[in-house]
C-alpha cells in the first residue's frame, strides 16, 4: 500500500458515500444492500487503479474500500447524530432503520432495532440521541463492511492488467558487450601477445 497513491481516492470515495448516505430521500439507496457504501469503495478503488502503473491486487482494493468506508461511516455517524438532535429527517431515518432490519437475517438484530425505534417514539432529543447511538454505531460498522466489498468489486471490474508485469528498468542488451567477444586480442607488427612475428 505504501507505493499506491491512495489518499485522495480514499477521501473522494468516502466523502461521496458519506454524503449520499445522509442526504434525505437520496439516503434510501442504502436500503438496497448499502448501495452508496459499495459505490464509494468502488470509486476509491477505480481511482487507485487509474493512478497505479502496476496491477492492483484484490487485498489492496479491499484496504482502499475499508479506509473509504471509515471516512464515510464517520461522516454518517456525526451528521446523523446532529440530524437526530435537530429532529430533521427523523421519519426517513426511521424508515432506513426498518428497511435494514427487514433485510437482516439476524432476528436479534431486528429485535434490537425495533426496540430502539419504539423507545425513541416519545423521547426528548437528548434521550433520542442516547438511545439511537448504539444502533448508529452498528450501522456504521455494517457500512464499513459493504464499502470493503465495494473495494473488492472495484478491482474485479476495473483492473484489467492482471497478467502484465512491470517494465524492466534495464534495456534488453544490459550490460553492454556481454558476453565478451572471443578471439585473439592485441598483436600487430612487433609481435605483441597473440600476434605472429613479422617476416
Amino acid at each position: 500500500m505504501n507505493e499506491l497513491d491512495w489518499k485522495q481516492p480514499v477521501l473522494v470515495g468516502g466523502v461521496v458515500a458519506g454524503l449520499l448516505s445522509v442526504i434525505p430521500v437520496v439516503n434510501i439507496g442504502n436500503c438496497c444492500f448499502c448501495a452508496w457504501m459499495v459505490l464509494g469503495g468502488a470509486i476509491a478503488t477505480k481511482m487507485v487503479v487509474d493512478r497505479t502503473p502496476r496491477p492492483v491486487k484484490s487485498g489492496e482494493g479491499a484496504k482502499v474500500g475499508l479506509m473509504a468506508g471509515l471516512i464515510a461511516s464517520g461522516m454518517y455517524l456525526v451528521i446523523s447524530l446532529l440530524l437526530l438532535v435537530a429532529g430533521i429527517g427523523e421519519g426517513l431515518q426511521r424508515s432506513i432503520f426498518e428497511g435494514i432490519a427487514n433485510k437482516s437475517s439476524d432476528p436479534q438484530f431486528q429485535e434490537m432495532i425495533q426496540k430502539v425505534l419504539e423507545a425513541s417514539a416519545n423521547q426528548t432529543p437528548g434521550q433520542r440521541l442516547i438511545g439511537s447511538l448504539p444502533i448508529l454505531i452498528l450501522l456504521a460498522v455494517f457500512y464499513i463492511g459493504f464499502s470493503t466489498l465495494g473495494g473488492l468489486l472495484g478491482v474485479a471490474l476495473f483492473e484489467k492488467r492482471k497478467d502484465q508485469f512491470p517494465p524492466s528498468q534495464y534495456p534488453p542488451n544490459y550490460p553492454p558487450n556481454y558476453p565478451p567477444q572471443s578471439g585473439p586480442t592485441g598483436g600487430g607488427q612487433g609481435g605483441g601477445q597473440g600476434g605472429w612475428p613479422s617476416a
